[in-house]
């Protein structure tokens, strides 16, 4: 009778779970799913899926080993709405959203007055800036401050598009332009991926930090497995494709502020007409609920729409591998993986080879 019980009761919380807890964006919004299960399990047969995946994306080594480490990690998770989110973030990362660069990330540099007048105005807003209020990737004792600028944020856009698709080697369409966020003392940014319609090739511009800050970095993972740690000076961008890449900051910042804008925009042409929010909740299998402990891999814990290790050391395990990278970066030039540099030609120049 008690195993009878639970079986229905795990049913009953299937149901509830898909028709009126869909989960999406950064803001764990609660509305009714678009399908019922029997219409994901019919589109998960249509499209061939399979798990464990045939293919990921790219398909390298290293990026196979991390995923199967994560989807293991997920399996072993026992709540149910850590796992639905936790198969998300990861099925977007793995094998529904494609990837456009070779490594996911690189190192470069913005225009000079361009930094120069929006780290003019961060000093001149520093007096007024508001509160953001809680963001669920965020952990710190004190919310960020938000200083807004909507027209330098357009100004940014305008003069960093060219860098990013000369990066991702396509066209792009602006999405969004968000800050200036200013992190505060002992704040942490959890592992995490944005969302697939939208953030798909962006970047984290530095603008400026305290006087009594330490240098604190971004971490993200690469397609060959490896984690990298890149320290931004000021004008500095992170290019990322971030709804692929695992990115945060998960040690905990030393100081009284650092500010940022993050700058998001998606490929130009058929990728609007898809609804790549729900894409990858067709892959997920039909057992996904089900539990399969694992000893082997690092204790993971998902929260919100980000991902934590409990018991390692700054909340990340692959800390303790981790390839550092130190800024500044370089204008019309790109640092990856393997110390590669390249040129992105935005000064007219035609050279194709690495620098």
């Amino acid at each position: 009778m008690c195993r009878l019980a639970g079986i229905l009761l795990l049913l009953v919380s299937l149901f509830s779970f898909f028709n009126n807890s869909f989960v999406h964006g950064d803001n764990r919004k609660h509305n009714k799913a678009p399908y019922t299960e029997e219409e994901r399990m019919a589109e998960y047969v249509r499209q061939g899926y399979q798990f464990p995946f045939d293919t990921y994306y790219p398909e390298t080594p290293g990026f196979r080993e991390i995923m199967d480490q994560r989807f293991a990690q997920i399996r072993s998770l026992t709540d149910t709405q850590m796992k639905w989110d936790g198969w998300i973030q990861t099925v977007n990362a793995a094998v529904s959203t494609p990837n456009f660069t070779e490594y996911g990330w690189g190192l470069s540099q913005a225009p000079d007055l361009l930094t120069l007048d929006i780290r003019q105005a961060i000093y001149e807003g520093l007096p007024r800036a508001r509160s953001e209020g809680g963001v669920d990737v965020i952990d710190g004792p004190v919310n960020p401050l938000f200083i807004d600028r909507p027209d330098l944020n357009a100004r940014a856009m305008r003069e960093l598009q060219p860098i990013l698709e000369s990066w991702a080697g396509i066209e792009l369409v602006p999405a969004q332009a968000y800050g200036f966020r200013l992190y505060r003392n002992e704040s942490s940014l959890w592992m995490h991926t944005d969302r697939t319609q939208t953030h798909v090739i962006s970047c984290i511009y530095h603008i400026a930090s305290s006087d009594d800050s330490e240098p604190w970095p971004i971490v993200i993972e690469d397609y060959e497995g490896n984690t990298q740690m890149a320290y931004l000076e000021p004008g500095d961008l992170l290019l990322y494709e971030s709804a692929k890449n695992f990115h945060g900051r998960p040690t905990k910042f030393d100081g009284s502020w650092y500010t940022s804008l993050f700058v998001h925009f998606y490929p130009k042409g058929d990728w609007q007409h898809e609804n790549h929010d729900t894409k990858a909740h067709y892959a997920i299998p039909p057992d996904w609920a089900k539990v399969i402990p694992n000893d082997v891999v690092p204790k993971l814990e998902v929260i919100g729409t980000s991902m934590m290790n409990p018991l390692c050391d700054d909340h990340w395990c692959n800390l303790k591998t981790a390839k550092k990278v130190f800024g500044p970066g370089q204008y019309n030039t790109v640092l990856t993986s393997n110390g590669q540099i390249s040129s992105l030609h935005l000064d007219g120049a035609t050279d194709d080879e690495e620098l």
